[in-house]
C-alpha cells in the first residue's frame, strides 16, 4: 500500500509539474505555422509584446502564407526543417479558416503529421482554434469541435480563440475587419491574450494595454478596450471541452 501511495504521489507531482512548467519559465520559444489569420496585424509580434510586458523573454519565427493550409505547408517541406531548426517550446498550428470542418479528414491528416514531427523535438503542439466568419456565426461550434478533437487525439494544447471571439461579439464588440473574415487589431489582441493564457497557464489580466507599431501605440486599441478583451479572455477556459 505504501508503494502504491508513493507511485500515485509521483504521478500527481509529474502531471502538476507539466502543467506549471511553462508558467514558471522566464523565456519561451515559439514557431508559428499558419496563414493571414496569423500574420494579420502581426500576431507573433503582438504576442511577444504581451510576453515581454510580463517579464517573459519571447523568441519566435513564423512560416505563413495567405490562404495556406497545413497540407500546403507540409507538402512544400519548409515547416519540417523549421521544426527541427531550433529547440522550440511550442509550435502553433493554424489551419485555413473553414477547412477544419469542410475538409476535416485532410485537416486531421496533416495535423497528425506535423504533430508527430513536433513530438520528435520534444516541443508541444498548440492548436490556434480560430473564429467563424462574421456572416456565419453558426460555424463556430464546428470549428471548435474539430480543433478540440485533434488536440485531444494528439495530446496537444488548444487556444479556443474562436470561443473568446464569440463571447466578445455577444458583448457588442467588433473584432472582424472590413472583409468579415480577417481580424481587426482588437480581434488579434484577443487572439494574443488566448495564446498567452494557453502557453503560460496564467490569466490575461494585467497584460500590456498598448501594442506598439513603428514606435507608436497602434491605432484601434484603447486601454479601455484592451481591458475588456482581457476580462473576456479570462472567462474562457483554455482547457476547453
Amino acid at each position: 500500500m505504501t508503494n502504491l501511495r508513493l507511485l500515485l504521489l509521483c504521478i500527481i507531482l509529474l502531471v502538476s509539474g507539466q502543467q506549471t512548467l511553462f508558467a514558471q519559465r522566464d523565456s519561451v520559444r515559439v514557431l508559428f505555422i499558419g496563414n493571414s489569420y496569423t500574420y494579420g496585424n502581426d500576431l507573433p509580434d503582438l504576442l511577444a509584446q504581451l510576453m515581454v510586458g510580463k517579464g517573459v523573454k519571447f523568441g519566435y519565427e513564423s512560416i505563413t502564407a495567405g490562404g495556406a493550409t497545413l497540407q500546403k505547408h507540409w507538402e512544400e517541406g519548409n515547416v519540417q526543417a523549421a521544426i527541427r531548426r531550433k529547440p522550440w517550446d511550442f509550435v502553433i498550428l493554424q489551419e485555413q479558416s473553414t477547412r477544419p470542418f469542410t475538409k476535416r479528414e485532410a485537416f486531421f491528416q496533416y495535423a497528425r503529421l506535423l504533430d508527430a514531427d513536433i513530438k520528435k523535438t520534444k516541443a508541444k503542439t498548440l492548436f490556434y482554434a480560430t473564429w467563424a466568419a462574421k456572416a456565419s456565426p453558426d460555424e463556430q461550434p464546428k470549428l471548435t469541435e474539430a480543433y478540440q478533437t485533434i488536440a485531444n487525439e494528439t495530446g496537444s494544447l488548444m487556444a479556443p480563440v474562436g470561443e473568446a471571439w464569440k463571447l466578445a461579439i455577444s458583448d457588442s464588440l467588433t473584432l472582424h475587419g472590413p472583409d468579415g473574415r480577417h481580424p481587426n487589431l482588437a480581434g488579434t489582441y484577443l487572439a494574443g491574450c488566448m495564446l498567452y493564457r494557453a502557453i503560460t497557464s496564467k490569466k490575461a489580466n494585467g497584460l500590456p494595454h498598448q501594442i506598439i507599431r513603428n514606435g507608436k501605440p497602434a491605432v484601434g486599441l484603447s486601454e479601455e478596450l484592451a481591458d475588456r478583451l482581457q476580462r473576456i479572455a479570462d472567462k474562457v477556459p483554455v482547457d476547453w471541452k
